[in-house]
């Protein structure tokens, strides 16, 4: 924990409880596909045993329920939900014990991998049909187990979690410091409960950067718009201001692209799945339509609307342990025409 950066701004976190879990540095690396000024902020690397980006998120949260006493976590995601999967793995590495509830979305191959990993490591899975059963059901199971369990919101956003994000920022800024990449003009992310979006915005603000924040939506506009993370940017700034955060954090640099949600969440585009081909090409791993191929759609774009721009995409999908990743993580050099990976949301 010394050696995260956020510590030393906001000192107060180190009486917090935290699990170590992420494989710091993630790298940074050029992405040679689209030529010299586009670079990847590999978060699929997090940890070798489930990477993306909540895991970051992970060692804040799961340290917290053990402190509380908490032997059970209870989360709720759509099908193929990575947040569901990567929890269960992290949970049972920590001695916990996760049960999903999980709303119904289309049926692609990667739900069945998410499913598949779900059940293989020891995940207990309430399959609940739609958003109103699904609510019903998570509320039985929250009065069911409200003494033992703890539980993770969908899409683990909060104050928080969204910490870990800020960080996540200030990890890049001394990666930049090193030179070991030049400091982004913009960064491209996909956003769904916006904490990761959010938290780079913030860090960003930290650091001095002009750095702009292209938050890809891909669910709801109920649920994720300029409010909802508006409010999360207030609740973050609320508590790093309580841990010991002196800076002044000015107007954040978040834009949101909903250019390429399509039908909402789990739902492809042409976009998305030309997206989710490329992203298996690139980082060796099937890519899906929800979180990466959209992001990736959307990086095609951005690259192209800002052509003297020097752009990160944050990777935010595992390309470790999962049974579909046998050619490994490695970085390619370009994306050609792999087979059709037809797959759904994280």
């Amino acid at each position: 924990m010394a050696s995260l950066p956020i510590l030393e701004l906001a000192p107060g976190l180190t009486r917090r409880p935290f699990l170590p879990i992420v494989a710091r540095p993630t790298p940074i690396e050029r992405l040679p596909a689209y030529g010299e000024r586009v670079w990847v902020k590999r978060d699929d690397l997090a940890s070798p045993l489930y990477g993306g980006n909540k895991i970051r998120r992970w060692e804040w949260l799961l340290a917290d329920a053990i402190d509380r006493g908490k032997t059970e976590l209870l989360t709720v995601g759509g099908l193929g939900s990575t947040q569901v999967t990567s929890l269960i793995v992290h949970g049972a590495h920590a001695g916990l014990r996760v049960t999903g509830v999980l709303f119904d979305q289309p049926d692609t191959p990667f739900v069945h991998e998410a499913l598949s990993l779900d059940a293989a490591r020891g995940g207990a899975i309430i399959r609940a049909g739609g958003y109103g059963g699904t609510t019903l059901a998570t509320l039985r199971e929250l009065v069911r187990r409200r003494s033992r369990a703890a539980f993770v919101a969908p899409g683990a956003s909060g104050p928080l979690a969204n910490v870990a994000y800020v960080d996540a920022m200030l990890e890049l800024g001394l990666q930049v410091a090193r030179g070991e990449a030049p400091r982004p003009d913009r960064i491209v992310v996909a956003c769904g409960s916006g904490g990761t979006a959010v938290g780079l915005a913030l860090g960003a603000a930290i650091l001095g950067w002009p750095t702009r924040i292209t938050a890809v939506r891909i669910t709801s506009f109920v649920v994720s718009n300029p409010a909802t993370l508006g409010a999360l940017a207030a609740g973050t700034k609320r508590l790093l201001a309580r841990e010991g955060l002196r800076e002044e954090i000015g107007p954040l640099a978040l834009e949101m692209d909903h250019r390429f949600v399509g039908e909402g969440y789990g739902y492809g585009t042409p976009e998305a799945e030309r997206g989710a081909e490329k992203y298996e090409a690139l980082f060796g791993a099937p890519g899906e339509v929800t979180y990466s191929g959209k992001s990736m759609a959307a990086l095609e774009r951005v690259v192209a609307e800002h052509p003297s721009e020097t752009i990160v995409l944050w990777n935010t999908l595992s390309t470790t342990g999962r049974a579909t990743t046998g050619r490994g993580p490695e970085l390619r050099a370009s994306a050609g025409t792999p087979g059709r990976s037809s797959s759904s949301g994280c």
